[in-house]
């Protein structure tokens, strides 16, 4: 997953606040709090890195607040200027403007997302407003918007250069899809809609993360038992420091909840577990999101109309490779029926093994116990042993070799670079050469104060504008080890890992001139590709066999290690459904053209998964009262884009197949530069085309699946 929430220059959406320009009483003012101030200023850290070591939450709010007004002033320079607009006075000018408020942003909702402490959320609180207005003025302003479009309709006679030909084009599609060509009413109504939906989408994360953390399961030595040992000593050190020592804390996390509904043996138990994760918003309390959720669905069908589309999915995939949502849907549905039969089949057998422990009616915290016991008898698999071979530090060997393997990278630690929580690990990711590509930061494990999921952000992006070496941030929620042990992963977690990763690539590999262009700037059925089609080498048994080890140093034993490999097609009939019902949900949620007014999301969930036939045993991997990736995550109308872009993954990791070498030269080097580096500089279907010389087609996916 890629997040979205800083804003990275004026071509993007440079956001500027609604207060008068500075006086020559306040810069000296400014003055002052820019010398004391470590977020303002020049940074003398290494490599100019945030000074996070010296940053406290009292001084975001002000760097904010100084960043906005320089924003702002650079802004109106640009929309007031009385010279004829050129590409260089209007469009790289935007591009130049805001670097304070891009390094100020960057550095805040890094930790925002990471370490969203109360503090930090209390930040995010006051300056979401501030950051919608700005974005609304600089969006919407008609003498900014006016040089724009002179430029646009001139294009052809200006002798642009390819990339500042599309520069230009999405430059002026993101102003007119922001409303800038609407008439004065209907863009004051899209402005205020832009900040209640931004303050919602701040409400709904907060809520989110608090409901997390209530939801937190004690358990009792006898409730735990048969257990693996690495989730029995984790869950007691959790427990001990909260204060509660001989019981057992499970936090309502994917990376807590599956393990434990996988192993558990006491039924109970985990329903306990099942229960605390799914419910999370949608429990009787102050934290419920149904609110917030009815309020964003009216106000994204409100601001469709306004823009002219018929809902807002159709104006989401306006601007995407899929361009429809029944293109989308399209996909989806193709996908959808082979894996509800593949599903009911694995139902079946779920049912036979429960029934012999007089289980008649298997429940959705029953499935993924039997499905492990099913996958142990046929492929004569145990979760807990193989997990002793995937240690978190030899799978981030393993990415690393990886890494150069395919593109002559290598990781190198540094330990002089200052990070914002405990745990945080920084890579200088380095070309075979020596010469430095960028920063990686790695914040791998769980903490109570992070975001549910798994992402990558960028800190600073690279470009030749500006000159600037590129920092991507993957973050994940690892369960931490107990003091002194090894931190085991799933390969589920591990295939996560390198997802995250091929994101990071993406980010700091672009060779974009210009800012807005760079790297993971792309659309949301494209940016997962790059990402996906990483995850396949975390299963090549060459890597595998180098780095899948135990804690005697001992390699994964062959037996195990081929067995693991043939059941990757195992369960793909319930995590298909999963990831599917959520992304059919999100589309048709975002399909309609009017919300009654005692609409419920729950209620409305319920209907919607009767109608497709999806198995009460299974359900969405992504309920809607915890859904962060449409609800605050800018995946409205786009958590499809993970199905369309596997449909890419599969098919382009098919040609390494074909080519007899998943680490052919050739093509890996096609593959870095023909998608990883060219950013957004031209159609995301000519960047795949020009890698694979055609489009995919699901085959690729349906056989990836094992669901043909």
């Amino acid at each position: 997953m890629i997040l979205r929430t800083c804003v990275l220059s004026a071509a993007i959406a440079v956001t500027l606040m609604s207060t008068s320009l500075p006086s020559a009483a306040q810069s000296a003012a400014q003055r002052a709090e820019q010398t004391a101030n470590p977020l303002l200023g020049a940074w003398s850290t290494p490599d100019g890195v945030p000074p996070y070591d010296r940053i406290r939450p009292e001084h975001y709010e002000p760097a904010f607040d100084l960043a906005i007004a320089e924003a702002r002033a650079q802004s109106q320079r640009i929309a007031n200027d009385k010279t004829a607009p050129t590409f260089e006075n209007t469009i790289e000018a935007m591009e130049r403007a805001g670097r304070e408020l891009s390094r100020v942003s960057s550095t805040f909702f890094t930790v925002a997302s990471a370490d969203a402490t109360p503090a930090n959320q209390a930040i995010q609180k006051a300056i979401a407003p501030k950051l919608a207005r700005l974005s609304n003025e600089t969006m919407l302003d008609q003498a900014l918007f006016q040089r724009v479009d002179t430029l646009y309709k001139q294009r052809a006679e200006l002798g642009l250069t390819p990339e500042q030909n599309r520069l230009l084009e999405q430059t002026h599609k993101r102003f007119v899809r922001a409303g800038a060509a609407l008439p004065a009413d209907a863009r004051a109504r899209v402005a205020a809609i832009n900040e209640e939906l931004a303050n919602l989408g701040v409400q709904f994360g907060q809520k989110l993360l608090a409901d997390q953390k209530a939801n937190d399961v004690f358990l009792s030595a006898a409730e735990v038992e048969g257990l693996p040992a690495d989730q029995l000593s984790t869950a007691a050190a959790a427990a001990e420091a909260a204060g509660k020592p001989g019981q057992y804390l499970f936090p309502a996390t994917r990376s807590a909840a599956e393990p434990f509904l996988t192993a558990a043996p006491n039924r109970d138990a985990r329903e306990k577990i099942w229960r605390a994760f799914s419910f999370r918003g949608d429990n009787d309390n102050a934290n419920n999101t149904s609110a917030e959720i009815k309020r964003l669905v009216e106000l994204r069908i409100e601001r469709a109309k306004l823009m002219g589309a018929d809902t807002h999915a159709d104006f989401v995939l306006a601007d995407s490779m899929a361009k429809t949502p029944d293109a989308a849907m399209e996909l989806l549905m193709g996908v959808y029926q082979p894996a509800l039969v593949r599903a009911n089949e694995e139902l079946a057998d779920i049912q036979a093994l429960a029934a012999k422990d007089g289980i008649t009616d298997v429940q959705p915290w029953d499935w993924r116990y039997y499905a492990e016991q099913v996958r142990s008898q046929r492929f004569a698999l145990d979760e807990a042993q193989v997990k002793q071979y995937m240690p978190l530090d030899g799978i981030v060997d393993a990415m690393f070799e990886t890494t150069q393997k395919l593109f002559g990278l290598t990781a190198h630690e540094r330990t002089d670079i200052p990070v914002y929580a405990d745990g945080v690990r920084v890579f200088e990711i380095r070309e075979a050469d020596g010469r430095k590509v960028g920063l990686f930061y790695a914040d791998w494990f769980a903490r109570p104060t992070k975001r549910p999921g798994a992402w990558m952000n960028s800190i600073r992006v690279p470009n030749g504008l500006l000159g600037d070496t590129p920092i991507v941030v993957n973050n994940q929620n690892i369960t931490p080890p107990a003091a002194g042990e090894r931190a085991l992963i799933s390969l589920d977690e591990a295939q996560t890992l390198f997802h995250e990763f091929g994101h990071g690539l993406h980010g700091m590999l672009s060779t974009a001139h210009y800012p807005s262009l760079s790297g993971t700037a792309v659309s949301r059925d494209f940016v997962e590709f790059p990402s996906q089609v990483y995850e396949h080498w975390i299963t090549e048994p060459t890597i595998l066999q180098a780095h899948a080890r135990n804690a005697a140093g001992e390699p994964m034993p062959k037996e195990m290690l081929e067995s693991l490999l043939k059941a990757q097609t195992f369960n793909q009939g319930f995590s298909t459904i999963q990831q599917l019902s959520s992304a059919i949900l999100d589309m048709r949620l975002h399909q309609l053209t009017e919300l009654p007014a005692d609409f419920d999301a729950g209620e409305w969930e319920a209907a919607q998964l009767r109608e497709l036939g999806v198995p009460e045993q299974i359900g969405m991997r992504h309920r809607l009262p915890h859904f962060s990736h449409i609800f605050d995550g800018g995946y409205s109308a786009s958590y499809y884009a993970y199905t369309w872009a596997e449909a890419m993954d599969a098919d382009g990791f098919d040609a390494f197949k074909e080519a007899g070498n998943v680490f052919d030269p050739e093509l890996a080097a096609k593959l870095r530069r023909e998608v990883y580096e060219v950013g957004n500089t031209r159609d995301p279907a000519e960047s795949y085309k020009a890698f694979r010389g055609r489009m995919p087609t699901a085959e690729a996916l349906l056989r990836n699946r094992g669901l043909k």
